[in-house]
C-alpha cells in the first residue's frame, strides 16, 4: 500500500524527514517535508514474520529478517527524487520486545557495500535470534514473583525486555551468551542504519524493557 504526493513544488520547497515504523504486523514508513511537516508521501507492507515456539501458544516469536526485508520494501518503493532530499530518518516500533544479535568484525574492503538492509543483515550478522515480541507470554506470574524487585517507574510484565533475558538464562541455558547485543528490534535497525558495534537504546525503549531508571538514566545494575 502506498500514498504519494509527487509534484516537484512539493520537492523544490525543502529537504524531507523520513520515519519509520517497525509495528508488530506492518512497516510503516512516511516522508514529511521538513519545512511546514506535509505529508509528501507513505507506504507500508506487511510482516508476516510471525514463527512457531518451543514454548508453545505462549510466546510470541518472529522472523526479524522478515522484518527487515519488509522495511527494504518500503524504502523501495520511495521515488528517487524524494530519496534524494531525506535528510533525517525517525525510528519507531513495537516497545518492550528483545531481539539478540552478534556482528562480524567490520570489515576493512571499503568496496563491501550492501544494496539492501537485508543483504546488509545476511552478510554482516554472525547470529540473530528471533524478536521475542511484546506479546510474549512465557514469563508467568510465579516467575515475575521471583525476579529481583526493579528500581524504574514502571512494574514490569511479561513480554519486558530484561523479564524474557532471565526467562531464557533459567529456561534455556546457553541461550543468550552466543550473542554479544540486545535490543528492541527498532534499536536493530537504528544500528544497522548508522553502522553501530553497540546498540544506543532511547530513554523510552530502556523503560519498556523494564530495570531502567528513568530518572537517574541508569539501568538498576545492583540486583
Amino acid at each position: 500500500m502506498l500514498f504519494f504526493r509527487g509534484t516537484q513544488q512539493l520537492m523544490s520547497q525543502g529537504e524531507l524527514v523520513l520515519g519509520v515504523d517497525l509495528g508488530t504486523t506492518t512497516v510503516k514508513v512516511v516522508a514529511i517535508r521538513a519545512s511546514d511537516e506535509t505529508l509528501v508521501g507513505s507506504w507500508s507492507c506487511e510482516t508476516e514474520a510471525s514463527v512457531s515456539s518451543d514454548v508453545g501458544h505462549l510466546a510470541s516469536e518472529q522472523n526479524v529478517a522478515k522484518i527487515i526485508s519488509s522495511v527494504d520494501t518500503c524504502l523501495k518503493s520511495i521515488p528517487s527524487n524524494l530519496a534524494g532530499v531525506v535528510s533525517k530518518i525517525g525510528i519507531s516500533g513495537q516497545m518492550h520486545g528483545l531481539v539478540m544479535w552478534t556482528r562480524l568484525a567490520q570489515s576493512t574492503d571499503e568496496d563491501i557495500s550492501p544494496s539492501s538492509l537485508f543483504e546488509d543483515l545476511s552478510g554482516r550478522f554472525m547470529r540473530l535470534s528471533n524478536l521475542y515480541t511484546w506479546q510474549d507470554g512465557r514469563c508467568g506470574q510465579e516467575f515475575l514473583s521471583s525476579l529481583p524487585a526493579t528500581e524504574s517507574h514502571l512494574r514490569f510484565a511479561t513480554g519486558f525486555g530484561c523479564c524474557t533475558l532471565f526467562w531464557l538464562v533459567r529456561h534455556e541455558p546457553g541461550s543468550v551468551e552466543q550473542y554479544r547485543c540486545a535490543g528492541t528490534v527498532q534499536d536493530l535497525l537504528a544500528t544497522m542504519l548508522c553502522g553501530l558495534e553497540r546498540p544506543l537504546m532511547s530513554t523510552q525503549n530502556a523503560a519498556s524493557w523494564g530495570y531502567f531508571d528513568t530518572m537517574a538514566g541508569s539501568w538498576n545494575s545492583e540486583l
